[in-house]
């Protein structure tokens, strides 16, 4: 098993200049903050979109459809009244 010590990684750059000098810890953050927002921006934008495209497009199909057929449902019985099952067995409506 190599030895974790003997070789170790080099410090990346940004962390040394960010351990070096608090200023560049600033910047970095506040480009990093920026950087966040712009994408909150962007994927709320999109989604902003998508919405409206799927509402537009449910009206152009809703207006393309032709008028509904005029129904009659049948009138209900009232409670108590003898039904027939599908076998054809009487069975009475609990109430």
């Amino acid at each position: 098993m190599p030895d974790p010590h003997a070789n170790p990684p080099s410090p990346r750059p940004l962390r040394t200049m960010i351990a070096k000098d608090p200023a560049v810890r600033r910047r970095v953050g506040r480009a990093y903050a920026e950087f966040l927002a712009v994408l909150l921006v962007a994927v709320a934008s999109l989604t902003a979109l998508i919405l409206w495209h799927l509402a537009r497009r449910g009206r152009l199909i809703r207006q393309r459809l032709a008028q509904p057929r005029p129904i009659s449902w049948p009138d209900p019985e009232p409670p108590g009244t003898i039904d027939r099952d599908r076998n054809g067995d009487q069975t009475e409506t609990p109430s």
